[in-house]
């Protein structure tokens, strides 16, 4: 088969829509199918983001988005004439070949209070377009696929939930060695709660601080750091730390790479990820996989793929969030059982389960 992707977002450190399409290309690398890979591509980086064979071919497009969906995908197309393209949330217009497109979630369409204005606009009309148009879709939890049906009416039998999984490189590690190359690279030799991803409204942070707070007043040696990109909703999160007075106890360390992430997992005492909405959750994966004890929300689809991995709160609860810290803090038994859980968890996945199932819809529309 002649494959095309749209990897655009590979080195725009776009989150787990970035790492979705790095671990497809290694998964499809690790297949021995003797596929031809046309990869569209953005941002230089995307070049060393997986080793790849010679089935695999780079293509750069522009960063536009109007540019690159509405005039550059379409006319490599037409030269190219694949089996099949895949996308990424929105199709191109005037496409002959097979369609897949990737729909993480429609956070866009329950919470447009968390998107900015227009892109929620954009979101909204072209989204549900494209999954109406699509041969297929694919999408990373049963939560996301049952929204998918309920909201846009997409027959089920037209979605594919592939399931990410944790890349090897978290596993557990030796925490005093983490400290201290955490210590030396990035300055925190300190104790800490972790939290990863969007520094964004969505992601519930402002009451993950009040409850830090809280349990600050039994631990005050504790801090919490707070690992990704500055979002929508940044400042009120930076105002709302000021009043808290806790200037001091919050470090943001700002984009890690995948190289330096697992020091956070290794070094952290816990890892809190209390989201109000999530297509899939990465994050809490990689945390259960480092034997880190893991705390997420008992909503949208972080239960599904957390478990009995973790331990859940209300997202809307700070009283539940400051509990739950509290509790894996104090209680050793606690600590160990969630740690054991979550590594037998985070093992039921896996990158050659998840490529595979992507190239069976390949292979299923291109017949």
């Amino acid at each position: 088969m002649k494959i095309a992707i749209d990897v655009h977002s590979i080195g725009a450190q776009a989150g787990g829509n970035e790492t979705f399409y790095r671990q497809l290309l290694k998964g499809l690398a690790q297949d021995a199918s003797p596929n031809q890979y046309t990869l569209f591509y953005t941002h230089p980086q995307a070049l060393a983001a997986a080793r790849l064979d010679d089935r695999f071919r780079w293509v750069q497009i522009p960063q536009n988005a109007l540019r690159r969906i509405c005039v550059s995908i379409p006319a490599l197309l037409k030269a190219l004439r694949p089996d099949v393209i895949h996308c990424q949330y929105i199709l191109p217009p005037r496409i002959t070949s097979k369609t897949v497109i990737t729909i993480h979630d429609i956070a866009h369409e329950r919470h447009p209070e968390f998107s900015p204005w227009l892109e929620g606009i954009r979101m909204r009309k072209l989204v549900p377009w494209s999954a109406h148009r699509a041969d297929h879709i694919i999408t990373v939890s049963e939560f996301s696929a049952n929204d998918l049906v309920s909201l846009y009416g997409v027959p089920r039998s037209k979605i594919t939930v592939a399931y990410q999984a944790p890349s090897p490189v978290f596993q557990p590690g030796d925490k005093t060695a983490a400290k201290a190359q955490l210590q030396r690279t990035y300055g925190i030799g300190c104790s800490f709660i972790l939290y990863v991803g969007r520094l964004q409204a969505r992601k519930n942070l402002i009451r993950l601080t009040e409850a830090f707070a809280g349990v600050r007043n039994r631990h005050p040696q504790l801090k919490l750091v707070l690992v990704g990109k500055a979002d929508l909703g940044y400042d009120k999160l930076l105002a709302r730390i000021s009043e808290l007075k806790l200037g001091d106890a919050v470090i943001f360390s700002g984009y890690v790479s995948s190289d330096d992430l697992p020091l956070f997992y290794n070094a952290a005492e816990m890892f809190v990820f209390p989201s109000i909405f999530e297509g899939f959750g990465l994050p809490v994966m990689e945390s259960m996989a480092s034997g880190l004890p893991t705390i997420t929300s008992n909503g949208s689809c972080l239960a599904e793929v957390a478990g009995n991995g973790a331990l859940l709160v209300d997202p809307l609860s700070v009283e539940s969030i400051a509990e739950a810290m509290t509790r894996v803090l104090e209680d050793a038994a606690v600590r160990r059982e969630l740690v054991e859980r979550g590594l037998e968890r985070s093992a039921c996945f896996s990158t050659a389960r998840f490529a595979a199932k992507i190239l069976d819809v390949y292979k299923s529309i291109a017949r």
